[in-house]
Parts: C-alpha cells; structure tokens; sequence
C-alpha cells in the first residue's frame, strides 16, 4: 500500500475513533442524566465499562495520529533524499 493511501486510511481511522468516542461520552453523560432504578453496582460496573471503553478509543486514535506522523516523516525523507 502507498503512503498516500495508507495516510487517508490512517485519517478514516482517527475519525471512527473520535466519533465512536464521543458516542461513548454522550452515552455515558446521558446514563448519568437519566439514571434507571437499578442496582448501584450493575450502575458502577456499567458506568466503568463505558469509561474504559472511552479511554481504549483515546489510546486507538493516538497510536493512528502516531503512525500518521511516522509515515509523513518516512514520506518528507524519501522525496527530499538525493
């Protein structure tokens, strides 16, 4: 796979990511809105999944924007090499 191609792939995946976390966000605010008359623990338990998940989003989309820098780099140094 090119470069190119693989930096718009790389772009694609920082979007998913960002909006599958800010899903997660609002999900999470609107649990903590509307609390249902549960048991405080399958609260708690349900309430750390999402933040979980939020965190393993952040982690995904900074290991993306690595490789996307890597790659731009790697790009710079070909066309610019003698």
């Amino acid at each position: 796979m090119d470069i190119a191609r693989r930096l718009e792939r790389i772009e694609q995946e920082i979007r998913q990511v960002e909006d599958e976390k800010l899903q997660r966000e609002q999900m999470l605010g609107a649990f903590w809105e509307h609390l249902p008359a549960l048991d405080p623990i399958i609260i708690r338990d349900h309430m750390t999944f999402l933040q979980n998940n939020s965190l393993s989003k952040t982690g995904r989309g900074r290991c993306s924007k690595k490789s996307k820098r890597s790659l731009t780099l790697r790009d710079r140094e070909i066309l610019h090499s003698p």
